[in-house]
């Protein structure tokens, strides 16, 4: 009895000295926790109470969570190759706020306008951007994006019923201010970027090769060095397809096999849609389908070289007495959307 009576009581002391140790490392793992000695805390007593929206409601209290809210727009526009610049909204160009449910609705347009929102626009709206007539500016759409991050891209199509397509916005509200004293809220604000057009995109004289003698009769790659100029600095151009054209059908005397698109980098000949006509061999590249949206925007900013290479390699097996006549032909559109081109030919001989 003595012995068991001792090993039970041997026992019981030593659970209670494991249960003393348990509980001095938790009481150090709480010291440790409390001075920042660990990332992770042991203990958790919940968020602390902030009252970021009226009357005092959590921090994740936003427009969309009242049945109705009156949110502020705020909006400015500029330069997209000049920040100092800005741009006039109503003049320059149109934004327009719009809601959809089943269909755009219009709800109101500009700066500083009151937009009634409620839970089911789940802190959305739509921002529309449109230009008056005979615009002068393209919606620099990927600066916009990459500078607002409440913004999503959401589309290109024409929601006004004028004809003519709008770049459109998705706007998230969720971090907009309540201001107590006019019992509205006060979006974050949204920046606009434009890029000027420019009228005068063209290949000029020093971009225009000269034509080349003496290619010779064997298999041999030529390069072609085009290149086009934008008139002025801080100006733009949308490049939306480019072609080049050999007056031959004989498929065995020239090849393509790459051409340099500015913005885009050097494409095999692969890359472009090979179509033998009846008097030619012509190639294309379609960069946008004939709209703005998804166009190759060539940027001239302050300093820049100016010399926008539309390098071509060619690979040709002439026959004596050949002359081959290649025509690069660069496609772009105006901010009206109307489509430009601009071209320049080579012969080669054999």
């Amino acid at each position: 009895m003595s012995k068991r009576s001792k090993t039970s009581g041997s026992g019981t002391e030593s659970y209670y000295k494991m249960g003393m140790i348990l509980l001095g490392v938790i009481a150090l793992a709480f010291i440790l926790d409390y001075t920042g000695v660990y990332d992770v805390p042991f203990f958790s007593t919940g968020p602390a109470p902030d009252a970021g929206g009226p009357g005092g409601d959590p921090i994740r209290d936003t427009p969309s969570s009242y049945d109705t809210a009156i949110v502020t727009s705020d909006v400015a526009a500029w330069d997209s190759l000049d920040i100092s610049q800005s741009r006039t909204v109503g003049t320059d160009i149109n934004l327009i706020w719009f809601r959809y449910s089943g269909g755009w609705i219009k709800l109101t347009s500009g700066d500083a306008a009151d937009i009634t929102m409620g839970k089911n626009d789940k802190d959305s709206i739509y921002l529309a951007a449109q230009f008056p007539s005979s615009p002068s500016y393209f919606v620099d759409y990927q600066k916009i994006l990459a500078m607002n991050p409440h913004l999503s891209w959401y589309g290109y199509e024409d929601i006004t019923g004028d004809d003519v397509e709008e770049f459109i916005f998705k706007v998230n509200v969720a971090g907009s201010t309540y201001a107590s004293a006019t019992g509205k809220w006060n979006m974050p604000l949204v920046n606009v970027y434009l890029l000027t057009y420019d009228s005068s995109f063209s290949i000029p004289s020093g971009g225009q090769p000269a034509d080349v003698t003496s290619v010779g009769t064997s298999t041999t790659t030529k390069y072609s060095k085009w290149y086009a100029e934008i008139s002025a600095e801080k100006k733009a151009a949308a490049i939306y397809k480019v072609t080049l054209v050999a007056n031959t059908t004989d498929i065995s005397k020239v090849k393509l096999k790459k051409l340099n698109i500015p913005g885009i980098g050097y494409l095999d000949g692969s890359s472009f849609s090979q179509d033998v006509l009846s008097d030619q061999i012509k190639w294309t590249y379609t960069i946008s389908n004939n709209i703005l949206y998804g166009c190759d925007y060539i940027k001239r900013p302050v300093n820049d070289p100016n010399e926008h290479k539309f390098t071509a390699a060619l690979e040709f097996n002439l026959a004596s007495g050949d002359v081959i006549q290649m025509t690069l032909t660069v496609y772009q559109l105006s901010a009206g959307e109307a489509s430009v081109s601009d071209a320049d030919s080579v012969n080669y001989t054999a």
